[in-house]
């Protein structure tokens, strides 16, 4: 409303300012867009950068500690090292490294010293001397522990969950076991386990070293998805990936845990997490041990640059448009002024008043122009006037005809369902849509005596009110013809007969006619060009009855038409309809097709006839998402129950 009552000049002002609005906040998003992308795609390839690297460093240190147990087995799988020896040994691989905090090589009970059943020398740093005991005493039981008893299970190295040695050095540890072997007789035979503690000390330093923009952060998980470092120390050996999950209500958090467990990489953005903030986190498993590294950063750091460019476009924007605002305003009031005058003199039009003088316009361009369209206007406006005042007396009058003949035409077939509530040996129900106020298809049924059900379908060729008597002439004629003990060739051939005599008009109408045997379920049709039927069995199938097409009715008088027969069981439903069903088009011109209306019936078999019928207008409706219907749709839908 307040645009309305706004002058010419200033919505015209107001229509290019908004134009160029449209225009620039078209340009500026798809530069945002393309900024925004190559943004996040730099820092998915930082991130991803970053973590690769970080685990590569991690990965050679892990590496280069396995080697230390995997040398030291092929020495005791090689050597008759007696106990002496092997602690011996075992101290100088403790001393010679500091990533190293233990190390322990266990043996089979009674394999190593036959007069000691368990036997289990570990070596371990202790107030920076190096310390020995025996783990092989019956209280300890190493064979039961997991360190001891997976690797001998799996056959191959692993690396321990990490776990704080509370007491012994206080420092967060992990433990590689490697199980070796003793050869007799060819036969290869578990001997123990060796063992290396090493601390991971050295991995918060490195991961706390990892950087990505200002808050961005890194964090280690095992491979049961604890935490190992974190820059909430709380979080180590106290949380897992998926309790965090839990305590931020998280499932897309749950599910990046699962990824890392089984050893995937990924960069996934995790929406409203920790302080309500969105983050993009990268993560890589390590290779040698399952563990996985991850990184962290916001998406306002990612995007915070660009925000700020952002913000200081819209402000030139914004100031820009003032201007431009104000310059347009000016030059559209001293051009848009005579138009002014001309729209005062055309209120008086507008009310009615025909006979009013228009005021002169002196200038020559598309103003004056204008000024003599209206008075050409205002000449044939009176004459056109005149004109639609009768013609539209002559379309109500026409559309009034119309509606009758509507209602006479709806008459004319059965609208009472169910039709036949004293006979439960069929259930019956039809419809008709006419593309038009009048329509050139019919449905009917009746009795012809206590057992045998006269149904049948029709299509007259074209539509509107010629269809429409055709369609009536046709149904007329089939009540007429049809008496008991005639067979449905006779009734067709006899109605044929009359449609033919003086039809000058050449129209036609295609025909189906059915006769039930309600007690016995035959079912004796002729079919004049119709198409085709379908019998929907009890058990959902459905069959495509195939007839011998004769010629439509009103075509050649002399035709004789066949006859064919079927059984319906019970519970079988037996389906009519014209070419409006199968030809309905949506706003594609594609067509609905006969495939697409087994597709509907393959969903009927448990519906009633009525409920049957609904469910094919709805397909029809939903697949023509409202274009306009192209011919008339009429069904009939028969159940036999007996």
């Amino acid at each position: 409303m307040l645009m309305k009552t706004k002058s010419f000049a200033f919505r015209l002002s107001i229509y290019i300012l908004l134009f160029t609005t449209i225009l620039a906040g078209i340009s500026f998003s798809i530069y945002y867009y393309i900024t925004r992308k190559i943004y996040v795609n730099t820092a998915k390839e930082n991130a991803i950068n970053i973590t690769l690297s970080t685990v590569n460093e991690i990965e050679i240190i892990f590496r280069s500690v396995e080697k230390i147990p995997l040398n030291l087995v092929k020495v005791i799988e090689n050597s008759n090292l007696d106990s002496t020896n092997l602690v011996k040994l075992m101290r100088s691989i403790v001393e010679g490294s500091e990533e190293i905090y233990g190390s322990a090589v266990a043996f089979e009970p009674n394999s190593f010293i036959k007069s000691k059943y368990f036997y289990s020398p570990y070596v371990y740093k202790e107030n920076g001397v190096t310390a020995f005991v025996d783990l092989g005493n019956p209280e300890y039981n190493y064979p039961v522990w997991d360190w001891y008893k997976v690797p001998k299970e799996l056959n191959s190295a692993i690396w321990s969950e990490p776990y704080f040695d509370k007491g012994g050095g206080d420092i967060l540890m992990s433990t590689f076991s490697v199980p070796f072997y003793k050869y007799k007789n060819g036969e290869k035979i578990f001997w123990g386990i060796v063992t290396i503690d090493i601390s991971l000390e050295w991995l918060e330093d490195i991961i706390a070293g990892v950087k990505i923009f200002n808050t961005g952060y890194a964090f280690l998980l095992s491979g049961e998805g604890n935490v190992v470092t974190h820059p909430n120390r709380d979080y180590i050996m106290n949380s897992s990936i998926f309790s965090i999950a839990e305590k931020f209500n998280q499932p897309e958090l749950n599910s990046i845990g699962m990824d890392m467990k089984s050893g995937q990489s990924n960069l996934l953005k995790l929406n409203r997490f920790e302080n309500n903030e969105d983050i993009w986190i990268s993560y890589k498993s390590l290779p040698s041990n399952g563990w996985s590294l991850a990184i962290a950063f916001t998406e306002d750091e990612l995007f915070a640059d660009l925000r700020f460019l952002q913000f200081a476009l819209l402000i030139i924007s914004i100031i820009g448009g003032a201007f431009l605002f104000a310059l347009i305003i000016s030059v559209a009031q001293r051009l848009t002024k005579p138009l002014t005058v001309l729209a005062e003199a055309t209120k008086s039009i507008g009310s009615g008043n025909f006979d009013i003088t228009l005021p002169t316009i002196q200038t020559k361009d598309e103003v004056g122009k204008l000024h003599d369209s209206f008075a050409f206007m205002l000449k044939e406006l009176k004459i056109y006037v005149d004109d639609l005042k009768h013609a539209t007396v002559e379309k109500e009058k026409i559309a009034s005809e119309l509606r009758i003949a509507h209602e006479i035409q709806m008459g004319m077939v059965p609208k009472i369902f169910p039709p036949f509530p004293n006979n439960p040996e069929i259930d019956l129900y039809a419809l008709i849509d006419p593309a038009k106020e009048v329509g050139g298809d019919l449905y009917d049924f009746f009795f012809l005596d206590d057992s045998h059900l006269c149904f049948a379908i029709g299509d007259v060729t074209g539509k509107g009110v010629p269809a429409s008597l055709f369609m009536a002439v046709t149904r007329t004629l089939l009540r007429s013809k049809a008496i008991k003990g005639m067979k449905a060739n006779e009734i067709v051939h006899e109605v044929n007969l009359d449609l033919t005599k003086d039809n000058e008009s050449q129209m036609f109408v295609t025909f189906f006619l059915g006769i039930l045997n309600i007690h016995t379920g035959i079912l004796s049709f002729t079919n004049a060009g119709h198409n085709s039927p379908y019998v929907v069995k009890a058990n959902g199938e459905v069959v495509k009855v195939d007839v011998n097409n004769g010629l439509p009715l009103g075509v050649f008088a002399a035709k004789e038409f066949s006859m064919g027969n079927l059984f319906l069981m019970p519970r079988d439903k037996f389906v009519l309809y014209t070419d409006g069903v199968n030809e309905a088009m949506n706003p594609e011109f594609e067509l609905f097709t006969a495939e697409r209306l087994e597709s509907s019936l393959e969903a009927v078999k448990n519906l009633n006839p009525r409920e049957c019928i609904e469910k094919i207008v709805a397909d029809i409706t939903a697949f023509t998402k409202g274009a306009d219907q192209s011919d008339d749709i009429t069904l009939l839908v028969l159940q036999y129950n007996r």
